[in-house]
């Protein structure tokens, strides 16, 4: 977790990814934006439209500061790991959100819906970089005020449904319960599995999720933890969902 620095603290969390680059072959750049506080990628220069890679955002929501720091830890631990495949993160879509405790970003707008605007500044940076990729795996971490525990979104087309997410859920079960609740957000829920249809996507517009397993690959799970829960419980468990996922995502078949 955070050490000698706030859970809010932007600057430490960049630094610490400018520091963990210098010792492994993982790069940070900033991204342009016309907006206060820039957003920065990280890659491992294996990025290509050859080979499916991993991509992983956290922070589009800036009061949900957990799964940064979970991130940027679970890289720590794993940079050996990252050498072996394409990877593309975001560790914090929303700087100004994060440093202000604010789910919003400065211009009062939920980033997680303007996925389906190609001209918003940051979904349209995104959308060039990604332009021509195939990911084997996204994810998207958040957190939730209302969760008592746990919950992942897989997203459904109908089908077949994923055989992974149980297992995920039992990884990040380990440190916290799954969610008890039968109806989230406005939708069935069982077991702490919510399987959304893509063929409904939200009033309000379309989520990162919606827009990645659409149109860059058919795998992708929203990870979310109780942000009522301690700082110390959110990080470990959505370290282990993430670990659990690349697993999972990566064992030969």
């Amino acid at each position: 977790m955070p050490r000698n620095c706030s859970a809010h603290d932007y600057s430490a969390l960049i630094r610490k990814w400018r520091a963990l680059s210098k010792k492994t072959p993982l790069r940070v750049g900033k991204v342009s934006t016309p907006k206060s506080l820039p957003f920065f990628e990280v890659t491992n220069g294996l990025l290509s439209r050859e080979k499916p890679c991993l991509y992983i955002s956290a922070g589009i929501h800036g009061d949900e500061p957990a799964p940064c720091w979970a991130l940027l830890e679970w890289a720590e631990k794993n940079h050996g790991l990252l050498q072996n495949f394409p990877v593309l993160f975001y560790p914090c879509l929303n700087p100004w959100g994060f440093v202000h405790n604010s789910r919003l970003d400065e211009y009062g707008e939920d980033l997680n819906r303007i996925w389906g605007n190609e001209h918003h500044p940051l979904t349209e940076q995104i959308f060039k970089r990604i332009k021509g990729l195939s990911f084997f795996l996204s994810l998207n971490l958040h957190e939730d005020f209302d969760a008592n525990g746990i919950y992942i979104y897989e997203p459904y087309r109908g089908g077949r449904t994923d055989r992974c997410t149980n297992q995920i859920l039992q990884a990040g079960k380990k440190f916290l319960p799954l969610d008890t609740r039968k109806r989230i957000d406005g939708k069935n829920a069982k077991n702490g599995i919510i399987r959304p249809r893509v063929s409904h996507p939200p009033k309000e517009g379309v989520p990162e999720a919606l827009y990645l397993f659409q149109n860059h690959g058919t795998r992708n799970f929203t990870i979310e933890t109780s942000s009522e829960a301690s700082l110390e419980k959110r990080i470990l468990s959505h370290q282990a969902m993430i670990k659990e996922s690349i697993r999972l995502a990566t064992r030969p078949r």
